[in-house]
């Protein structure tokens, strides 16, 4: 079930840059789009728990989860959504991928130990090939907000790793707490934080939301990418560690791009091209080890067979 979980979160979320830029070509403001995603999916998995009357968290857990939130949904995603405006889809998916390194890296600090020679490699190639990203802009010549899109989404994995670690921590203290409660929780805490400050500083209008393009674009993120993508990795994480579900971001970079260049006819000068394979690159080097124990040794295999028992 593990697997076939991961492989289903591979598809979703490669799919889920695609949709953005869509919604966003149509006219929608970012962040108000941003904001409608998380509102309404998260409003949608409390009220299923709701209505099941599963007991939710406790005051101090929501407080945590409220940082959460802010980490994962608001900081992450304010940023992302912005930066698809100036950059193709696929290069943003390319740059999230340095998630997984922001989690490695928290989680040696927390362990107290060194970087591997091989994931000083990994990280100094990932950092290379975000220079060689944020160098050219559409037409190969230099754009200052193609660059600074680019640095600002991989500052913003920092955000998404602090609050997948957290959510991990979490979890493993109040193990009781289903993961896709969590997840719906944190969507809902983080999109009112979106909202707010989408009309702080978008101004959005509700016109934009009569356009059908926008409309689907934003219902399949609702249902698809934060629901059951989210909810989905959330589970991942709960039943393996917070690196591993992180690894979608090998797989689903190269379907956004696909999906951009095929669909939206977006350009990727060649200098892209080599640092997205740096940084790829990168990131599997400074997560082989984990990614060997996962495979080599069977351990997923083992909990595989944990969550055949445990899938709510």
């Amino acid at each position: 079930m593990v697997i076939l979980n991961y492989l289903v979160i591979c598809f979703i979320f490669g799919t889920t840059f695609f949709a953005i830029k869509v919604g966003i070509d149509a006219g929608v403001e970012p962040v108000f789009s941003a904001s409608l995603r998380f509102i309404i999916a998260g409003l949608m998995v409390t009220l299923f728990f709701k209505i099941r009357k599963v007991k939710f968290p406790s005051i101090t857990v929501l407080k945590q989860i409220v940082i959460i939130g802010f980490c994962i949904t608001f900081g992450t995603f304010s940023t992302l959504y912005w930066a698809e405006q100036y950059i193709p889809s696929g290069l943003a998916a390319i740059l999230s991928a340095f998630g997984p390194i922001m989690v490695l890296l928290f989680n040696k600090y927390d362990e107290k130990s060194k970087l591997s020679s091989m994931q000083i490699l990994g990280l100094g190639a990932s950092l290379g090939g975000v220079i060689f990203i944020a160098s050219p802009g559409v037409k190969g010549d230099f754009d200052i907000l193609w660059m600074i899109a680019s640095i600002a989404i991989v500052l913003s994995q920092f955000f998404y790793s602090f609050g997948t670690i957290r959510s991990k921590k979490i979890m493993a203290e109040k193990s009781e707490i289903s993961p896709f409660l969590l997840n719906g929780l944190q969507m809902l805490f983080g999109g009112i934080m979106l909202l707010i400050f989408s009309l702080l500083f978008e101004k959005p209008t509700l016109t934009s939301l009569t356009d059908v393009t926008v409309s689907l674009s934003i219902l399949y993120l609702i249902v698809f990418g934060s629901i059951m993508g989210h909810g989905l990795f959330y589970w991942l994480v709960s039943k393996t560690n917070p690196v591993f579900p992180s690894t979608w971001l090998y797989v689903s970079p190269i379907i956004a791009m696909v999906l951009g260049i095929v669909f939206l006819n977006e350009t990727i000068q060649t200098l892209s091209i080599v640092g997205s394979i740096m940084v790829l690159v990168g990131v599997f080097l400074t997560n082989q080890n984990i990614l060997t124990e996962y495979y080599v040794k069977g351990s997923l295999f083992r909990v595989n067979q944990e969550s055949k028992r445990n899938y709510p």
